[in-house]
């Protein structure tokens, strides 16, 4: 097993992000089998497609050192969702996608944004690759505004023949520069 490149727990302002474990596999089954959440990302899953999400996450951080997190409020120690940095396939290469899902009872409150930043934040300062992507829905309208005021880029769709997604990136060079305009506006 690699040593983790990513911390198994962070803290954000307001969020928990601890390591996905098999721990956390009735939570994930909740989400999964939440319309409202689901309809977001092509449809609800039953517990056997939540039991094999969790065992190939737990995998995951095995295989590569990083992965999914669950991620909780810090005050109330709720869980709000799930988030981190997964290896994915993509075309003759693979990209490291960030990804991330909230409980329908915490969207609108930032933490998708927060968990975001974090993620990238964490991705660029500790492993060595110079882009990051993410991908979402077409028509998840909120998910596009969060990944646009991370700072990705949009750089083309793609259609499985169900769903159109996006997709977005960002590089290194402009996250560097991101993290200069950050400091200059404290």
């Amino acid at each position: 097993m690699p040593h983790a490149v990513l911390p198994d727990m962070f803290l954000t302002s307001r969020l928990r992000a601890q390591r996905m474990a098999q721990t956390h596999l009735p939570f994930i089954t909740r989400m999964h089998a939440n319309v409202d959440l689901m309809q977001t990302m092509g449809g609800t899953r039953d517990a056997a497609a939540s039991r094999l999400y969790v065992a190939q996450n737990v995998s995951h951080w095995s295989e590569f050192g990083y992965g999914m997190y669950v991620i909780g409020d810090r005050q109330t120690g709720l869980l709000a969702g799930r988030a981190g940095l997964k290896y994915t396939p993509f075309g003759d290469l693979g990209a490291i996608e960030l990804a991330y899902a909230l409980h329908p009872d915490c969207w609108g409150q930032g933490y998708a944004q927060e968990i975001a930043c974090a993620l990238i934040d964490l991705g660029f300062q500790r492993l060595p690759v110079d882009v990051l992507a993410a991908v979402a829905v077409d028509s998840n309208a909120a998910s596009r505004r969060v990944i646009e005021k991370t700072g990705l880029r949009y750089v083309g769709s793609s259609d499985d023949g169900v769903t159109l997604k996006v997709r977005y990136e960002i590089r290194r060079d402009d996250w560097r520069l991101r993290q200069g305009q950050t400091a200059d506006q404290r």
